[in-house]
Parts: structure tokens; C-alpha cells; sequence
């Protein structure tokens, strides 16, 4: 396989883009045939979000790195309301212990004509 223009990813780890980059291209075809079962076997995000006591799921965007969602409060009226934006994130537990969903809050979510 000839050296490639490309940039990997910042948070790819040297040895592994060494291994990709020395790889010929049937090998490369085995290598993301593995990565793909992976992916298989952990849902995206998007699909493991659930909405959260007295809230609706309004939209959920996957952004790659992180996940966007945007929440009403059916039960609450004027601005208390929403919808509300979060970025939503998987964090590891410490140790052995399982990991939690983190609700960052981004603020409210106005319509485009710039009103609620």
C-alpha cells in the first residue's frame, strides 16, 4: 500500500495508525471488517437515550463525538417548558463499577424566527 495524504485522528493511538498505515489493502478490508462487529455489537448512543422523569425526547443528533438532545417539560408551562438542550455523554465508572449517562445542560432551544 502506498503512504496516504491523509491525517489520522488526534486521539488514535501511534502504534495503531503505524499498524494501518504498514497494512496492505486486503489487510486494511480485514480490519474494518472487525471494527464493524464492534460497532454491531455496541448500539449508537442515539439509540440507548432515554428521556429522563417528567421530560419528552424532542430530537436527538449524533455528532460523532458527542450527542445533542432536546427536551420538553409537558407538565410545565411558559419558559420552565423548554425545550432544553444537553450534550449527552457515556462516562466509565471508576474501577469495576458501571458507567452513567452525564447530562451536560446547554441552555434553552429558540426557533429559528428567533421567539419561543
Amino acid at each position: 500500500m502506498t503512504q496516504s495524504e491523509t491525517n489520522p485522528p488526534e486521539d488514535i493511538p501511534e502504534e495503531i495508525t503505524t499498524a494501518l498505515e504498514a497494512s496492505s489493502d486486503a489487510r486494511l478490508r480485514e480490519i474494518i471488517h472487525y471494527a464493524q462487529q464492534f460497532l454491531r455489537e455496541h448500539p449508537p448512543l442515539t439509540d440507548a437515550i432515554e428521556s429522563r422523569a417528567g421530560e419528552e425526547l424532542v430530537r436527538i443528533e449524533d455528532h460523532g463525538a458527542y450527542t445533542i438532545v432536546v427536551v420538553e417539560r409537558p407538565e410545565e408551562t411558559g419558559e420552565a417548558r423548554g425545550p432544553f438542550a444537553y450534550r449527552v455523554g457515556w462516562e466509565h465508572g471508576i474501577g469495576d463499577e458501571d458507567g452513567q449517562y452525564r447530562w451536560h445542560y446547554l441552555g434553552k432551544v429558540y426557533r429559528e424566527n428567533g421567539g419561543d
